[in-house]
């Protein structure tokens, strides 16, 4: 993949993650969103039965079977909520001075993940939508940077940003699989945890050091 090619995947990823409505619909339903998965994916092995199923998931249930399933999983409904936020899946803080009781534990939003990133995104002007104020670590936000740093920046910090905040994604597509396992949204997961894998691969083919972006 070219680095055009991994700034236009994260987009599209983010917009997989993203509550379905009518415009969602719609870019899920495009021909040449389908046919540039297909074409970056669909030759690996396994990989283009999976996008098969994932656009078969749009074609059968359109927006109310998009928006019931990502309720399900995400939402209220379901017999368990499945975490998008980095934060929920690591301890609240590293740091051993804070003090506080809850500081090891996990399941907790804005933890030291979420600050990080609001530096990050303080450092480059970057203004967060009202629905992630709180979880700067979402998975949809972490997506839309990483497509930045692919435009803006190099392939390098993009892999460098996906091993310092994106390592969390296998642990959340172990829980999707569980909660709903034939789910569009378990599918979609599935499909960007092989492409952050494939971006770790790369990396360390390369024989990159690891650094951390500031």
């Amino acid at each position: 993949m070219t680095k055009e090619d991994r700034e236009l995947f994260c987009t599209i990823a983010a917009t997989l993650m993203t509550p379905a409505d009518e415009v969602v619909l719609a870019d899920l339903s495009q021909e040449g969103l389908r046919s540039f998965l297909m074409d970056c994916f669909g030759r690996r092995e396994g990989r283009s039965a999976m996008l098969r199923r994932l656009f078969d998931h749009v074609d059968r249930g359109g927006l109310e079977g998009l928006q019931e399933a990502y309720d399900r999983l995400f939402g209220l409904t379901g017999d368990r909520q499945v975490s998008l936020v980095e934060s929920t899946y690591k301890p609240w803080t590293g740091d051993n001075r804070c003090g506080m009781v809850f500081a090891n534990s996990g399941g907790l939003i804005m933890g030291d993940a979420a600050v990080h990133l609001l530096d990050l995104y303080d450092g480059l002007s970057l203004d967060l939508p009202d629905r992630y104020r709180s979880t700067p670590d979402h998975l949809v936000v972490e997506l839309e940077f990483l497509a930045l740093l692919y435009r803006d920046g190099t392939i390098e910090q993009g892999r460098v940003f996906i091993e310092d905040h994106l390592d969390w994604v296998p642990d959340l597509r172990e829980a999707a699989a569980e909660g709903d396992p034939d789910s569009f949204y378990t599918q979609a997961i599935a499909l960007i945890d092989l492409f952050l894998q494939d971006e770790k691969r790369n990396r360390r083919g390369h024989g990159h050091g690891t650094k951390n972006i500031h």
